[in-house]
């Protein structure tokens, strides 16, 4: 009854419109004379504390600018939100465990954040401090631990823009086995059937509770595969794998997704648009909505905004992003700091084997008069920019593509553990440095490799943990050490 009143009374106000103006009255500039609020939305996903400009992307600077500008529009309504994984990344954000990327989501205005699996990269303890430095809530509708709520973050929140009452709702996909094995104890991400409840029970609540006119999902899981040139049309099988088409029955009336890094729009069975942005500062998703307070019915017109708009060399960065830097590296800045030289492009594969052997280097020189040790490496996976240039290196290059707090470990794994899952693993990403062959492993002895904190807890991996190295010594701060020693300028 409470929202049939409001909107026989915003026809009548739409009636009386010419009356009012004459009166010398106003209205909300976003609401046009028939009655229509523009909305716009705007996410983010997958930023990876791309926080400065590098030789390789843009960074927030310009993006900032670009919002507060949108922001001037008085005929529409903004809403910013983040589907998660906004920290991890770089050295500016890292070092900080997010702190400095939460002072400048509060300054530009973010509506909410939902988490992604590596904002527990450092742990949940991390969590409760960013989330009360936040002027946003944190979102996840399916996070427990050891079956209780969080007090991190929550399952919704409102946000009313133009007379408009708009529920979003966060959750985290199945993404538990890609944090490591030492900060999941107790932890759990509800996933499938019970998720689907989880959100189905929200939405109901915030329309007929809270009076939301729309619901928005910010979901941290993703789809693969699909085209990232226009609107794919999609079925229930094509999504099924992470999100449930039955929260687009009159429950969800937007999505918007991350955590797989693609690039796309889809419009499901029931015609709600799904987007995700690429990720690490490429595109924003973005959704027009032209809603109508008599009828409720909308209008949602999608799009994706590349860097090369909202970032363009027209836009002249905000000088806060500058400030906020300066505040937390006030007297050393690791962009400028040169390591050693590279004498030619490295590719990933190099960069991870190079790895690998200083992961054997290091534990030899640690644990190797006691034990005998024959293999280092792991899960080692580079992120983007994915390569190291000839040239000077900073330390700030090596945590963009190494920027994983894993601590190394020296472990005992029996003979045919480490034939499968290390010496003859078909797995890409798995790299290694060995000084024995698979014809020289028995099955069923026990033999000590060397890898990092995320390959030794991987259950499948099996490996018992005997040992681990100082803390705060990681895969980028060994190849730091190796760059400065001069090893890739032979």
């Amino acid at each position: 009854m409470k929202k049939l009143l409001v909107k026989i009374f915003a026809v009548f106000a739409a009636l009386l419109l010419p009356c009012m103006w004459l009166v010398g009255c106003s209205f909300d500039e976003s609401e046009t004379a028939d009655g229509t609020v523009e909305l716009s939305f705007y996410a983010i996903n997958d930023l990876h504390g791309k926080f400065m400009d590098t030789e390789d992307q843009p960074g927030v600077d310009e993006f900032t600018s670009y919002i507060k500008g949108l922001y001037a529009d008085k005929a529409r309504e903004e809403i910013l939100l983040s589907s998660g994984d906004m920290w991890q990344g770089t050295v500016e954000s890292s070092t900080n465990k997010g702190r400095l990327m939460t002072e400048w989501m509060n300054e530009v205005g973010f509506s909410s954040m939902t988490l992604g699996n590596h904002e527990y990269d450092w742990g949940s303890q991390v969590l409760t401090p960013n989330s009360e430095l936040a002027q946003f809530p944190f979102l996840a509708i399916n996070v427990t631990y050891n079956g209780k709520p969080v007090d991190y973050c929550r399952a919704s929140t409102v946000v009313e823009k133009g007379g408009i009452k708009i529920g979003i709702i966060g959750a985290i996909g199945d993404c538990l086995s890609s944090i490591s094995g030492d900060f999941t104890e107790g932890l759990d991400f509800a996933t499938g059937k019970e998720l689907t409840t989880l959100v189905k029970n929200e939405a109901d609540r915030l329309r007929h509770e809270d009076d939301c006119d729309f619901i928005v999902y910010s979901i941290h899981d993703g789809g693969t595969g699909f085209s990232p040139s226009g609107i794919n049309t999609v079925t229930k099988n094509d999504i099924s794998y992470y999100y449930d088409t039955a929260l687009s029955d009159g429950y969800v009336d937007l999505v918007f997704e991350g955590h797989t890094h693609q690039r796309y729009i889809l419009k499901d069975e029931y015609g709600v648009y799904h987007l995700q942005g690429g990720g690490e500062n490429g595109y924003i998703s973005s959704a027009d909505v032209s809603f109508d307070i008599a009828t409720s019915k909308y209008m949602v017109k999608p799009r994706l905004i590349s860097n090369s708009i909202y970032a363009s060399s027209s836009i002249s960065g905000d000088t806060v992003v500058d400030e906020i830097f300066e505040k937390y590296f006030p007297t050393e800045n690791p962009y400028t700091t040169v390591l050693g030289t590279n004498n030619y492009k490295r590719w990933s594969d190099d960069i991870c084997w190079q790895v690998a052997k200083l992961y054997y280097e290091k534990g030899t020189e640690e644990w190797g008069n006691k034990y005998n040790i024959v293999l280092g490496g792991g899960y080692l996976k580079t992120r983007k920019p994915y390569n190291i240039e000839a040239g000077n290196i900073t330390y700030a290059h090596l945590f963009s593509i190494l920027p994983f707090d894993n601590e190394l470990v020296l472990g005992k794994i029996k003979g045919s553990d480490l034939k499968t899952r290390f010496l003859n693993t078909d797995n890409s990403n798995y790299h290694k440095y060995a000084t024995i062959s698979s014809s020289e492993v028995s099955d069923n002895e026990y033999y000590y490799i060397i890898v990092d904190s995320y390959s030794s807890t991987y259950k499948y991996n099996r490996i018992i943990e005997v040992a681990r190295s100082e803390r705060g010594k990681y895969a980028r701060d060994l190849l730091a050490e190796f760059v400065s020693r001069g090893g890739w300028e032979r």
